[in-house]
């Protein structure tokens, strides 16, 4: 008996799809496998960071200083420049005066911020930095101070001599040579540890997303068409809706489950301070790798779909999809070695708005800070242009190989052979 044609009288192709989206989506969104392998990466991200934020958590605390001067002025004129003090840690110190105590009773003053770590002793004939131990000297607070110290006396002999101390730092200012790095080291720039994580973060979960939703959809195209229900679908729907269908919803979760674990864990990094201030803005990496996640996939698992079309047996699958998988891992490890390297080279630049090097690429360049959203969304357009012709092509592909069961179906014949 012919398979029915369709006519104005069966339902839509768009029909077709959602029905077979939502067919997709059901079965990997609520597999009991796939739950409890993304609680399980949930809760290990989420662990890991609040982990790394338990065992960090002091850094980020701001060294506290206490001043005992002999006169309220001379503790009024300091604070201003010792508050400009930043630790080690990159945050500014907190100034307390402590004048009037006991120096070693002020080194157990708990002030709002915590007890007291050092204290500048201005009531002896020179100053001093008292400690409870030497561990406790912060070598960055000791050096600043020091600064401000001899700061503080050149403008007091200078007054001395009838000239103005203001005039005299600013033209001390002028004669400071610029600094300008004609090949900057990236890597030794400022927060680039922290630039490199959230790369290492969103590109980890591209390829994760990207390559387990095309090897799912392969897996599941191959297991229909060796238990030929591939040909009671194909007797309701169209190949191509079939095919568009089985993208979208397993597209659909796979996104869902990775960008929660992606978003989640953006916010819990966010929200224990595991970065620093200005870093990083979590925000817009986290849109970047949503978007990028979604375009990836897009581009990469209709490749999928047809390669699984080309076989009939699970143990055939891996072998079949290897050339695109390696094809993934070039714009992967790429990013990495972007990132160790000059990633503003016209070479970075360029490879960045190819479409299959751009879901990589353009994310890692928005978080090491070389790249703007207009670059993005000129990468991204791009990327759309292409995608119709990947998708022309794999269903080309798919609906010539799909029905064929046996021996692997070559791609050149299913490219090249006239529709009968």
């Amino acid at each position: 008996m012919p398979a029915p044609e369709h006519s104005s009288t069966t339902i839509s192709r768009s029909q077709e799809i959602r029905l077979v989206a939502g067919r997709e989506l059901r079965t990997q969104l609520f597999k009991r496998s796939a739950v409890i392998s993304t609680l399980i990466m949930l809760v290990l991200a989420v662990g890991g960071i609040l982990v790394v934020a338990h065992l960090t958590g002091g850094e980020d605390e701001p060294y506290r200083l206490g001043v005992s001067a002999p006169d309220a002025a001379t503790a009024t004129a300091l604070t201003p420049a010792l508050e400009q003090v930043t630790g080690t840690n990159g945050v500014p110190v907190t100034v307390t005066d402590v004048s009037g105590t006991d120096v070693e009773a002020a080194l157990g003053i708990t002030t709002d911020d915590g007890d007291v770590d050092m204290v500048l002793d201005l009531t002896g004939p020179s100053p001093a930095l008292k400690v409870t131990e030497e561990d406790n000297v912060d070598q960055a607070v000791l050096a600043a101070v020091t600064n401000v110290l001899q700061q503080s006396a050149l403008s007091e002999q200078i007054t001395a001599l009838g000239g103005d101390p203001t005039q005299v730092a600013a033209s001390l200012a002028d004669a400071a040579p610029q600094v300008e790095a004609l090949d900057p080291p990236d890597r030794d720039g400022e927060n680039f540890g922290a630039r490199y994580t959230v790369l290492l973060i969103i590109d980890i979960l591209l390829f994760v997303v990207v390559m387990g939703g095309g090897q799912t959809i392969a897996m599941g195209v191959v297991e229909e068409k060796s238990s030929r229900i591939v040909e009671i679908l194909l007797a309701c729907v169209r190949p191509t809706s079939l095919l568009a269908g089985k993208i979208l919803g397993t597209g659909t979760a796979v996104l869902v489950s990775y960008g929660l674990i992606g978003v989640v864990t953006g916010i819990t990094a966010k929200l224990s301070g595991v970065l620093p201030d200005g870093a990083v803005d979590i925000d817009t990496a986290l849109i970047a790798m949503v978007v990028w996640m979604i375009v990836g996939y897009a581009i990469y698992a209709v490749g999928y779909a047809a390669a699984g079309a080309l076989v009939s047996r699970q143990e055939d699958v891996a072998t079949v999809v290897m050339p695109l998988t390696m094809t993934l891992m070039i714009p992967y490890i790429l990013s990495f070695v972007m990132a160790l390297g000059d990633p503003s080279s016209l070479l970075y630049r360029v490879l960045s708005y190819l479409p299959p090097f751009a879901p990589f690429l353009m994310p890692a360049r928005l978080v090491l800070g070389v790249s703007s959203w207009g670059e993005q969304l000129t990468a991204m357009a791009i990327t759309l242009v292409f995608i119709p012709a990947f998708v022309w092509l794999a269903a080309k592909v798919y609906t010539r190989a799909v029905t064929r069961t046996g021996a692997r179906v070559p791609l050149k014949e299913v490219l090249f052979r006239h529709p009968a």
